[in-house]
């Protein structure tokens, strides 16, 4: 008996041979009589059963006297009353009046309207006071993702519940974040504890605590009084700050009405009106909290005129950028600097007091030796907490930089009543303007703040909080620490996740022993062993590196010296972090996929336009390059994107979760570059002479961006005009008939000869490749296995997206049948070149035979078209069955990885120098096509 199940549900069988989450496979005696019974996920309803005589929705029995094959569907449950999703909120530091945001999937069809939401107290007895915005929704208009936003007490942890569906109401607001002047002139933000200004060049200048609540802002609450956001260039030594600009744009982005965001950009520009950079700001405010947070960047964001060639001088070096404040104060204030190990440095101001934070790694001779740390200043000590706190009278304000001591180097300072944030201080190092020559053993780069070619692009996260009496050392630092973590504390469960449908056809990660297990073995393995010892490859750090991974080993030598290069995030990368947080509620995997994707966003994008590489008529390319030329890129900037190692790292995931907009930002930026280039880089009508091909990657991982784009969006055009073009593109190249060289099966030999013609017409269809990458030295045209598997699965994704599409009348016009039939004859291809039946694994490629190739990424479409293929045939629409000779393998194959998969044990390897992207099984819905099959 084959069983196959769309949807989210559980399909059982009596006798117990079956409990299957996707495609499952289970033998039994002739004549057996079996009952088959579904039970559906939360959120989904059964739909029916359709094949083997099974019909309706009741249990199914049936008497087997042949192989058959049933197909159980699962659709979203059409509310007709009021649901719940449970939410809990993280236990941890204490910190009141805190902004608290999470993004809540619903699958396809579930919510329509977004006034049908509330969110109330665990036991439904309270509602509690939130707003939510719909950031994503489904090609039908549906919504797929809800913010939520609500202010918290943190600390102890709470349950609360969403309750959604018709006749769900929320009430208003006790009172709406309040916001008012022009943009042209000064806008004030009123959250009721605390109040704000920013002027019309972007910069908080004024910030008052209504200390004795009495609802108005009196002259003795203020606080601050006056400030700027500025940048000292290292060329030529002058300041330049947001104060002296001349173009910007001060925006509202959002009114409320919990929430309320300011956007402010121009350039910096110094006192004789010349401009330097970009900056972006955002401030952040809530009803209710007496806390503001802000997000700054500074975006080189100039036209690179000439990728090719290699800089010897910087585009940006800075020897300082930060932000300051007058502090308004009765008399001379207190100052408390966050020390380590919960300590403070303490003491009345009088003239200038700073904690100046600096870090240092170490490269010897090809061997990374780790970072030490040490601040000094007001005190001395490792690793600073990153918060300075100011009490006069009734004045009591703290500021919080996050990530401080990791991001280094990095100063907190107040000079009598000016109080400054030196994102990068000028008394972190000697200000270069070029990298200093290489000599001896040890691999050094620039002190100062730079990039090396233009787009270079850093963002930071301040906050200020401001209280009514004066806060405890303790209290700041757990205000801090809660403040530093990089987590959602607030979540859903992995059952809702996953059945949501939002992320994938995901299903948690199953509750195996500890030692036991592909998921166990990705956490103890390789994230504990690599990132929760005291340092390593895994875990880089300082305000270049943080976030990403070194490379093991080095990339080249100059004068001697060997050169370390980062991956710069790779492949699936951060989404395959964000996606097993998802599936396991393990926050640690959050907590990577938020700081890798953080990195990714600022340096390993280029954020302005560039030329000198890509031919597109003349025209440079527009923002939104990715700084990725293969894994091994050194200081992380470099002259072209690899198209076979494109991607988005967790932009699109964290996007989802979170609602960050950097993230959307920049996740745009790329998609616009795909946008840009597609036309040149995926000509139709296909000529198989215009351009040299060597490898699937090339065009699957293009694809994989352009899908991740739509997933958050739903931008049914650009699903249409650029995915939908690259699609059409692959379906022309695919049904071009070309010649086969390569691997003859037969004869188990890779040779010159020409050994048949790739024509789809026939059933032997293949993109064939001009000269195949990794060919060993052949003119071989055919495939690389670990190639095509992310290929194939990324061309899987982007059909089921255009099935959605097509069913609310937005098809992208790619043909599905056509579709349907490329993947199977190439998954067919793929198995009969790339797969030794001997040695049971993939191979590396199909003319370089010794080496596994691994099968991480090919698993999942594998899985996929044979439950396809089964579907197919029981429909009467595989004409030419004889074709697919492979195809009775498929299965067993995807069965026989997946129990070896979970049957690892936790120590048979690990890996202490970090992901490099193929342990991760992508995409994990191959976990649910599989789940729990077994047989008897």
């Amino acid at each position: 008996m084959t069983l196959t199940r769309l949807g989210a549900g559980t399909i059982t069988s009596n006798p117990t041979a079956i409990s299957c989450g996707g495609t499952c496979l289970a033998s039994f005696a002739k004549g057996s009589s079996v009952t088959l019974t579904a039970t559906p996920d939360s959120g989904y309803s059964f739909g029916g059963w359709s094949g083997g005589g099974c019909t309706g929705t009741a249990a199914c029995t049936l008497t087997l006297d042949a192989d058959i094959t049933v197909q159980g569907s699962f659709t979203p449950v059409t509310v007709a009353g009021t649901q719940y999703i449970a939410l809990t909120l993280a236990s941890g530091p204490a910190s009141d009046k805190a902004p608290v945001r999470t993004g809540v999937p619903f699958p396809k069809g579930a919510l329509s309207n977004l006034a049908e939401l509330r969110l109330e107290t665990g036991d439904g007895t309270q509602e509690v006071p939130a707003q939510f915005d719909a950031i994503s929704r489904w090609p039908d208009g549906s919504i797929k993702v809800a913010l939520v936003h609500l202010v918290a007490d943190l600390g102890a942890s709470r349950a609360y519940r969403v309750a959604y569906g018709p006749g769900v109401a929320r009430a208003a607001l006790p009172r709406d974040v309040a916001i008012s002047g022009t943009p042209s002139t000064e806008l004030t933000v009123d959250t009721g504890p605390v109040k704000f200004a920013v002027n019309n060049k972007g910069v908080l200048t004024r910030l008052w605590r209504d200390t004795n609540a009495n609802g108005s802002f009196e002259t003795g609450e203020q606080l601050l009084d006056g400030g700027d956001l500025f940048m000292v260039n290292a060329y030529d030594n002058q300041e330049y700050t947001a104060g002296a600009a001349t173009d910007a744009v001060v925006t509202v982005e959002e009114t409320g009405p919990l929430r309320a965001v300011i956007k402010a950009q121009g350039s910096l520009t110094n006192a004789a009106g010349t401009k330097l950079i970009k900056y972006l700001v955002r401030y952040y405010a809530h009803q209710g909290s007496d806390k503001v947070d802000l997000e700054v960047s500074v975006i080189d964001d100039r036209l690179e005129p000439n990728v090719q060639t290699n800089p010897t001088s910087f585009a940006i070096a800075a020897k300082a950028l930060g932000l300051r404040w007058t502090y308004l104060s009765d008399s001379a204030a207190d100052y408390r600097f966050g020390g380590e190990s919960g300590a403070a440095h303490a003491a009345k101001v009088s003239g200038e007091h700073y904690l100046l934070q600096k870090g240092e790694f170490t490269f010897d001779n090809g061997v990374d030796l780790g970072h030490t740390f040490n601040y000094g200043g007001v005190g001395t000590g490792a690793k600073a907490a990153g918060w300075v706190a100011l009490d006069s009278g009734n004045r009591h304000l703290a500021l919080m930089v996050r990530d401080f001591w990791q991001q280094f180097p990095g100063e907190l300072s107040v000079n009598g009543n000016t109080l400054t944030a030196s994102l990068f201080p000028a008394r972190g190092g000697t200000a270069e303007t070029s990298q200093p020559a290489l000599s001896g053993t040890r691999y050094h780069r620039a002190q100062s703040m730079y990039f090396t070619r233009q787009g270079g692009a850093k963002t930071y996260q301040l906050r200020l909080a401001a209280s009514t009496s004066l806060s405890t050392t303790s209290a700041l630092h757990a205000a801090n620490d809660s403040y530093q973590r990089h987590r959602l504390e607030l979540t859903a469960t992995p059952a809702w996740y996953t059945a949501s449908g939002v992320f994938g056809d995901l299903t948690p990660t199953p509750q195996l022993s500890s030692n036991k297990g592909y998921d166990n073995v990705l956490m103890r393995d390789i994230y504990e062993r690599s990132i929760e010892q005291s340092d390593g490859n895994a875990t880089m750090f300082g305000w270049r590196d943080y976030g990403d991974r070194l490379r093991a080993g080095w990339a080249l030598q100059t004068n001697g010296v060997y050169v370390p290069s980062f991956y710069n995030d790779t492949h699936v990368g951060a989404n395959n972090f964000l996606t097993q947080f998802l599936r396991s509620g393990d926050a640690r995997w959050f907590h990577l996929g938020e700081i890798s994707t953080r990195h990714f966003m600022d340096i390993d994008v280029s954020h302005g336009p560039r030329a000198g590489y890509w031919s597109t008529g003349n025209t440079p390319q527009p923002a939104g390059e990715v700084h990725a030329i293969n894994h091994e890129n050194i200081d992380h900037q470099v002259r072209n994107l690899h198209w076979g190692h494109a991607h988005v790292s967790g932009l699109s995931n964290l996007y989802l979760l979170t609602g960050d907009k950097r993230s959307l930002d920049v996740l745009t930026e790329i998609a616009q570059w795909w946008k840009f280039v597609s036309p040149y880089f995926f000509k139709r009508p296909f000529k198989f002479a215009d351009r040299y091909r060597e490898a699937e990657r090339d065009y699957g991982w293009p694809l994989y961006v352009m899908n991740e784009y739509v997933r958050v969006t739903g931008d049914a055009t650009y699903h249409k005009d650029v995915a939908g073009n690259l699609a059409a593109y692959l379906i022309e190249w695919f049904r071009t008939p070309s010649n086969h060289v390569g691997y003859d099966p037969a004869t188990n030999t890779v040779s010159n000869t020409v050994l048949g013609v790739n024509d789809a017409t026939q059933g032997t269809g293949y993109w064939t490749m001009t000269k195949m990458d990794n060919n060993a030295g052949f003119n071989a045209t055919g495939t690389n296995p670990w190639m095509a598997g992310a290929f194939m699965g990324n061309l899987i994704k982007f059909h089921q997206a255009d099935l959605e599409f097509a069913a609310a009348g937005k098809p992208s016009g790619v043909s599905h049948a056509q579709m349907v039939d490329m993947l199977l004859q190439g998954m067919n291809y793929v198995v009969k070149y790339g797969y030794d039946s001997n040695r049971k694994f993939f191979v590396y490629s199909e003319a370089q035979r010794g080496n596994n190739g691994g099968d991480h990424h090919i698993l999942y479409p594998l899985a996929y078209l044979d439950r396809l293929y089964k579907q197919e045939l029981a429909a009467g629409r595989i004409a030419n069955p004889a074709w697919f000779d492979t195809q009775s393998t498929w299965g067993p194959l995807a069965t026989r990885r997946h129990d070896e998969l979970q049957n690892q044990t936790v120590g048979t390897f690990t890996q202490a120098y970090g992901f490099y992207g193929y342990e991760i099984v992508y995409p994990a819905d191959f976990f649910t096509v599989m789940k729990a099959t077994s047989s008897p």
